[in-house]
């Protein structure tokens, strides 16, 4: 009898399920259906208008992960600028793009093509296109802030009309009120700059009566004005190194309640050679805190001296406190005859002297005192000098350094440097006023590159801006109608800006710039202070880059439509061409159609 094969039941079935997946390979590998991403969100949104031009990065936010390939950023339609990367950063919703040309004024329209971009299971997502704009630029203000005077509003619809149209050439002159650099262009172009640019930085001299100054004689202003050119003037603002008295105080010190403490006495002579030195001992600024005023008096001072005071910790480093470092070593500028030095400790010193004590070095002098007043009696006691100030040495005694004189102090009611700022105020007045009567208008450039840091008026964003205004109230109320406001602009700082309702023209300073950078120095200066006309302030060479600032007509080509340019003055030892713009600078730039030069001027 044959057997016959016998299989277990379970292996029957399992014979009989294979048999079926064997020839149902199509379900096995099916991909389950699953929605295809969806766009819950973009940025821009759609029809949003931007506020600024330039570079921007693009998002569009899906529902779920998506997938997109970052080479086929060339298949994302983009007009109005130009796509340069596209990615989904790691396992994300969001595909971010980023674009680069955006320019004021233009649509711009982004297309996701039908299945550039999946989801799980490669579902492909629907294309969509997004449009939003760029906003256009407002237009420059109608009139300017404070001049009323006909002639002034002639000037500054002249400079309305032809900005971004042309730019007008200028001409820093010589500090010493003339028009000598203007003739010296005019002999290597054969052409005037239309502008000439003045200082009123000897006041002081003028006000004393040199003679070799005189802010009171008009005649170089005059002439360049009836020549058909264009007045700027600025002011590189001196003021004393050293608190000064009226004459009337017998040129002693105060004797006042709250006299200062006497916390270091006898006669430190530093000699004529370095180190020779003396400290004072942490003890003896107990009662230090921020505010008390540090008085160091001395004797045998000369123009040769150099003095310093440093902590008396590891660290070795100068006071923060005040900034008159000429040489990197922390030496304090002392006038040949001041007899004392007064400064305002901020915190950070009060404590650190606090905590390890003070030491006083340098030659040629000899220390006899120091003195520290707490703030209470600080407002109540001051040194005095023996002089007025109609008596001071301006040679000497007076600086526009970083530090040299107490912005602060310059903005605060009772402060003997608020005095002397409203005084130097209504000095100037009266040079001004000169131009005013003559029917002169004035480009007025004073307080300029504040945020720098460079000049005594740079210290603090807040105390500049009260000085500004300071100033911009007591013109008006004097009655300067014939000034435009310029404030100068360092391209990122615009918590130094005193307001639109202060200022008509924002400048720029540039040296060493090539023509790209020029131009991105003026967008950021013109999105940051709409409605206000943006112009080259002063330009020319870099010890930094080696290099003068570009041509104008580099510049103007690039699309830095400044309404007007002044080289920086300072003629080479051959006295034929100019340090900060050549020969072949001030031809290329009186040759360019876009500049307008003096004999065309007409407002």
């Amino acid at each position: 009898m044959k057997l016959k094969s016998i299989i277990p039941f379970g292996a029957m079935a399992a014979v009989a399920f294979l048999a079926t997946a064997c020839a149902d390979t199509d379900a096995q590998y099916a991909i389950p259906e699953v929605p295809a991403p969806q766009i819950t969100a973009t940025f821009p949104a759609a029809n949003a208008e931007l506020g600024a031009p330039g570079d921007i990065t693009m998002t569009v936010k899906y529902d779920r992960r998506i997938f997109f390939a970052s080479s086929d950023y060339t298949k994302l339609q983009f007009t109005g600028g130009t796509i340069d990367k596209a990615i989904v950063y790691g396992a994300d919703s969001v595909l971010t793009i980023h674009a680069t040309g955006l320019e004021r004024g233009t649509s711009c329209q982004l297309t996701i093509p039908d299945g550039l971009v999946t989801g799980p299971n490669n579902m492909p997502a629907a294309g969509t296109t997004l449009a939003f704009s760029v906003r256009a630029l407002p237009p420059v203000a109608a009139s300017p802030v404070m001049a009323t005077q006909a002639k002034a509003i002639s000037l500054y619809n002249y400079l309305r009309e032809n900005y971004r149209q042309k730019i007008i050439s200028g001409m820093m002159a010589s500090v010493a009120w003339n028009n000598d650099e203007s003739e010296l262009v005019h002999e290597m172009t054969g052409k005037y700059p239309a502008i000439n640019g003045y200082d009123y930085i000897h006041l002081p001299a003028s006000v004393r009566g040199a003679n070799w100054i005189n802010y009171g004689d008009i005649t170089p202003v005059q002439q360049w004005f009836d020549g058909g050119g264009i007045i700027n003037i600025g002011w590189h603002w001196m003021a004393p190194k050293f608190e000064i008295g009226t004459g009337d105080d017998g040129g002693g010190d105060q004797p006042a309640t709250g006299e200062p403490e006497t916390i270091w006495e006898g006669q430190l002579n530093l000699g004529t050679e370095w180190g020779v030195s003396d400290q004072v001992a942490a003890d003896k600024f107990a009662n230090a805190q921020e505010g008390s005023v540090m008085t160091v008096y001395f004797s045998e001072n000369s123009d040769a001296t150099y003095w310093q005071i440093k902590l008396m910790d590891s660290t070795w480093k100068e006071l923060s406190s005040y900034k008159e470092v000429d040489n990197g070593w922390g030496c304090i500028e002392l006038a040949a005859d001041a007899n004392h030095y007064a400064i305002t400790l901020n915190a950070a010193d009060a404590a650190l002297l606090k905590e390890g004590g003070m030491v006083m070095s340098g030659y040629g002098i000899t220390i006899n005192k120091i003195t520290l007043a707490n703030p209470a009696a600080a407002k109540q006691w001051a040194p005095r000098r023996a002089k007025r100030y109609e008596d001071l040495d301006p040679n000497t005694d007076f600086s526009y350094s970083a530090g040299m004189f107490d912005l602060k102090a310059a903005v605060t009611e009772g402060t003997w440097q608020n005095q002397f700022v409203k005084d130097d105020l209504a000095r100037l007045a009266t040079y001004l006023k000169l131009l005013r009567d003559a029917g002169i208008p004035v480009l007025w450039r004073p307080l300029h590159e504040a945020s720098g840091g460079w000049f005594w008026w740079g210290t603090d964003a807040e105390s500049f801006k009260k000085l500004w205004i300071m100033m911009f109230d007591y013109f008006k109320q004097e009655g300067l109608d014939n000034l435009i406001w310029v404030w100068t602009s360092e391209g990122s700082d615009t918590d130094w800006y005193p307001g639109p309702q202060y200022v008509d023209i924002i400048g720029r300073d540039l040296y060493g710039n090539g023509a790209a950078s020029c131009v991105e120095e003026y967008q950021k200066v013109q999105d940051h202070f709409e409605g206000k006309i943006i112009t080259l302030s002063e330009c020319g060479y870099s010890q930094y880059t080696n290099s003068v600032v570009a041509p104008i007509s580099e510049q103007w080509n690039a699309g830095a439509q400044w309404s007007w340019f002044m080289p920086w003055y300072g003629t080479q030892d051959n006295g034929t061409e100019n340090i900060h713009a050549s020969k072949e600078w001030w031809q290329d730039a009186m040759n360019c159609p876009a500049v307008i030069t003096r004999d065309q001027v007409k407002y």
